[in-house]
């Protein structure tokens, strides 16, 4: 089983560099808050369907 602190890393990381990535392919012109903004929500919707998925199993 994975540690939820190496899990909470995987999900920064992997955020932080597709949120970059996302934000210079669909947004180039916008700046650095546009991907923080688009990081917080996608390790957010991750803890949100991590949370919806372990409910479901009770």
């Amino acid at each position: 089983m994975v540690k939820k602190s190496t899990k909470a890393i995987v999900r920064i990381i992997t955020g932080a560099v597709l949120a970059f990535i996302l934000a210079r392919i669909f947004r180039p012109e916008s700046g650095p808050v546009f991907a923080a903004v688009l990081f917080v929500v996608m390790v957010g919707a991750a803890y949100g369907l991590e949370l919806l998925h372990k409910r479901d199993k009770q």
